[in-house]
């Protein structure tokens, strides 16, 4: 139907003169899009964090198949979680697909009037992480408060560590590991300012390097006396390290005892697990397109597409 509609808008404009878009640009909807209802012209607008750009893409894939000309329903590279939240929440996106929300996020929501719909989909979990060479195995709640809230611990030592400088690398406010550092340790406190100032990473890979390698350059290119301490989320980690090989130069740090693995994040036994989520706004019609993808992703099909971009079953 859809081809039929633009072969006869082109003859149409073709009577004018006028040039329309190929046929090719627009795409025919997959038979799973065809069973929910889900057209070109339907399909929602949708963003996300930096870490479920897959999944954005893959739901396209699902629903249009691998057409690269017309990707124009999603960004080829993802708002990240907080601005993707405030573009949710002043509608110019439909869907996105992100880490649980800090209560600033919660906050700007409820000033606006705007209430969101959470759909949990996958098991994830925020992790710390030190060079593979640092001897320490394990931190624990208190101490990453004392490091990243009142920078009072500073040495490695005071861990049970090497006599060597403790870095403390912290990501930005809008990304999803921030805001997972907020939700459970932070609770809304702000992280030291001597921090603030001299060791945030802009970027998911960035601050995964720097803690990997700190110690060996320094932000000068110097070799230093220390380890770093940096976090990130678990599957992220996972997926960088098969692609760069970096998880033989880090060493993920247990939490309060519990080591993560996917075994103890998907369960929830992990102290530090969360998700990933669909979210969207309360006042999406029942018979929207958007609730349509959301029940579709949490189905068997969308369960699957999901297990082979590596994703951990939420419980």
């Amino acid at each position: 139907m859809v081809q039929l509609l633009a072969l006869f808008l082109a003859f149409i404009l073709g009577l004018f003169g006028m040039s329309p878009a190929p046929v090719s640009d627009v795409p025919t909807a997959t038979p799973a899009a065809e069973a929910i209802g889900i057209e070109w012209q339907n399909y929602p607008k949708i963003d996300g964090s930096t870490s479920t750009l897959p999944v954005v893409q893959a739901l396209y894939d699902a629903m249009f198949g691998k057409d690269e000309a017309a990707s124009r329903h999603f960004p080829e590279t993802a708002s990240k979680t907080v601005p993707s939240y405030h573009k949710l929440i002043a509608g110019e996106v439909d869907l996105i697909v992100v880490p649980y929300p800090s209560q600033e996020v919660k906050d700007a929501a409820s000033e606006a009037g705007v209430t969101l719909t959470y759909e949990r989909f996958a098991a994830e979990a925020l992790i710390f992480i030190t060079p593979a060479e640092n001897p320490v195995d394990s931190i624990t709640a208190e101490q990453i408060r004392k490091i990243y809230v009142d920078y009072s611990i500073r040495n490695w030592s005071e861990l049970g560590g090497p006599d060597k400088e403790l870095v403390p690398i912290s990501r930005n406010h809008d990304s999803g590991s921030w805001s997972q550092l907020d939700n459970f340790i932070l609770k809304g406190d702000p992280i030291h300012p001597e921090i603030e100032k001299n060791y945030v990473s802009l970027t998911m890979e960035d601050i995964v390097f720097m803690v990997a390698g700190y110690h060996h350059g320094g932000m000068d290119g110097e070799p230093t006396n220390s380890y770093a301490i940096g976090f990130t989320l678990y599957k992220y980690l996972i997926d960088n390290d098969r692609i760069t090989g970096v998880g033989e130069d880090l060493k993920i740090l247990d939490y309060e005892g519990v080591k993560p693995d996917v075994e103890t994040i998907s369960s929830g036994y992990y102290p530090l697990s969360d998700g990933y989520y669909l979210v969207f706004r309360k006042d999406e019609p029942e018979d929207s397109p958007v609730r349509a993808l959301v029940a579709w992703l949490k189905s068997d099909d969308g369960k699957a597409m999901l297990e082979t971009l590596g994703f951990a079953p939420a419980d």
